[in-house]
């Protein structure tokens, strides 16, 4: 813990994002308590806050609201107007020095202001969030209520805390308010009409003859035992979800093109690869099975699935804005695309670590690894085009589509022609005693050119492929998604310059696909697509 006694280099050296302030007031209690009782109980709790938390204790404020006070002299009140800016002030100040979370203990429970301007300032889901406690509040009401009538001022319970906490500031001459015996006595909610002289003269609320250092002990215990966790539980919620609403008023509905370009900053925001022909290559080739979330218009998540013939259906491009993450809206957008792609036979998708656990809670199983292997700048080649590969034509589609279909599990004409229009430089073609048996696809992404699939019988055609889409690329920032059943295009990749930047798993929900009977044809597979398209 570091508090206000510590130097400047101290605070910047210190790795907590957590602070407390304690907010007390200058204001009479009574004959025989200090006018600054209420920051000296507002101190003592938040050093005692601060250290459990291992936070930063800021200064005390030691000037409040304490309007209810006027007429005794000494009591120094702000306007609410003013002390609600000086939280505006000071919210401000640790946002900028990057604190996330500021727990404001009041000592004094006329600062009513604290309430709206901390809901005004958290509503804005700044980067700095506001916890307001009152420790009062938290400690067993049985304790130190031995007397008649009200006591929140000066009386038994807050004289036995300074009996606890600071003896040699409790003066002799104790006072008791005289029970009202009226039909309708002022009480606590009349301080809005009428201040406090009114209700006592001599300013006390409450019978401070009964306490004893004993009560106060008590009260600080409980208090503690009581507010600490209850701060560790409200900064974990925070965790979870910094958003003021929650998940309130976030609205699912089908995505638009009027949509790419906030797909877009979601895709920049978690440094992926996708640009908007892909957002548009969804759109036009899955209409109605794409989504976004929403939240006041904006969007704050997406999800993307295409369906092949209804044997097959590829879900992918589940982001979520890092403001809103871990609220579970990822689930939620995930369970729309699942429904929209209900019945097809298989659905499948390259998961990330972070997202796997959501998808085996779904059901779906782990088929195999995949390494993104990536260079920003590839060397340029070693020697003359491959003599086996050639550009592809018009005329090698339907052998394209044969060949790649059972080895993707489904038709997927469409997609891979649209690559193909999109990069025709990048696209080989394998023909070996004039038959088909391999391609290779490329297009460009926003931050490497993307090569794949590349489907081939044999890692020597894989690699003539592979070298052939290469040829033009030299000294450009490129990225291949290769299977973990082909170390050897691996190692020949590594060779090159490139690098492992992360993995990813394909996962799948079958019905009825026999994996084993598939195994052959898998290992034609020696780049996928990309984890947007498979």
């Amino acid at each position: 813990m570091i508090d206000g006694h510590a130097t400047s280099p101290r605070w910047q050296a210190a790795g907590t994002r957590t602070c407390v302030l304690p907010v007390g007031s200058t204001e009479q209690h009574g004959p025989h308590l200090p006018l600054d009782t209420d920051s000296i109980l507002a101190e003592f709790f938040g050093r005692q806050i601060a250290s459990a938390l291992d936070a930063a204790l800021l200064p005390t404020l030691r000037y409040g609201t304490s309007l209810e006070h006027t007429g005794f002299r000494g009591s120094i009140s702000l306007r609410p107007e003013t002390l609600m800016q000086v939280i505006r002030d000071l919210a401000d100040e640790v946002e900028r020095q990057s604190f996330t979370a500021l727990i404001v203990v009041n000592g004094h429970g006329g600062n009513h202001c604290l309430v709206p301007v901390i809901r005004d300032i958290n509503r804005a889901d700044r980067g700095v969030k506001i916890l307001l406690v009152q420790p009062g509040s938290f400690c067993d009401p049985a304790l130190a209520r031995e007397g008649r009538g009200a006591d929140f001022h000066a009386g038994e319970w807050e004289t036995s805390l300074m009996l606890a906490i600071r003896p040699d500031l409790v003066g002799s001459d104790r006072t008791d308010m005289p029970v009202q015996e009226e039909a309708h006595p002022l009480g606590q909610a009349d301080l809005t009409t009428f201040g406090l002289g009114h209700l006592n003269p001599a300013g006390v609320i409450g019978q401070s003859s009964l306490a004893t250092p004993d009560k106060g002990q008590a009260i600080v215990a409980s208090v503690l035992e009581n507010i600490v966790p209850h701060l560790q539980d409200r900064l974990h919620r925070l965790d979870e979800s910094r958003r003021y609403a929650g998940t309130g008023g976030i609205a699912l509905r089908q995505m638009t093109a009027d949509d790419v370009a906030a797909g877009m900053r979601l895709v920049r925001e978690a440094g992926w690869n996708q640009t908007e022909e892909d957002w548009q290559l969804f759109l036009r080739l899955s209409p109605g099975r794409c989504f976004v979330a929403v939240a006041d218009a904006r969007v704050i998540g997406t999800v993307t699935s295409l369906g092949y013939e209804g044997e097959m259906a590829w879900i992918s491009m589940l982001l979520v804005d890092p403001s809103t993450r871990r609220m579970g809206i990822g689930s939620r957008l995930f369970d729309r695309a699942l429904d929209a792609v209900v019945g097809c036979r298989t659905i499948a998708l390259d998961a990330t670590p972070a997202g796997q656990g959501l998808y085996a809670r779904r059901g779906f199983e782990p088929r195999f690894e995949i390494d993104r292997l990536v260079t920003g700048h590839l060397p340029p080649p070693d020697g003359d085009l491959p003599s086996e590969v050639k550009p592809i034509a018009e005329e090698d589609w339907p052998a394209i589509a044969a060949l790649d279909r059972p080895i993707f599990g489904a038709d997927r004409t469409p997609v891979l022609r649209a690559l193909w229009a999109r990069a025709p430089r990048l696209a080989w073609a394998q023909v070996r005693e004039g038959r088909l048996t391999g391609y290779c696809l490329g297009r460009a992404g926003s931050r490497y050119i993307q090569l794949g699939p590349v489907v081939a019988e044999t890692t020597e055609d894989a690699l003539a492929l592979c070298r052939a889409s290469m040829h033009g690329l030299a000294w450009q920032a490129v990225v291949l998604d290769v299977p973990a059943f082909q170390p050897a295009l691996r190692a020949w990749l590594e060779g090159v310059g490139f690098s492992r930047q992360r993995s990813l798993l394909r996962m799948a929900l079958s019905r009825t696909q026999d994996q084993a009977a598939l195994a052959p044809q898998l290992r034609r597979q020696c780049a996928i697509a990309g984890p947007e398209l498979g």
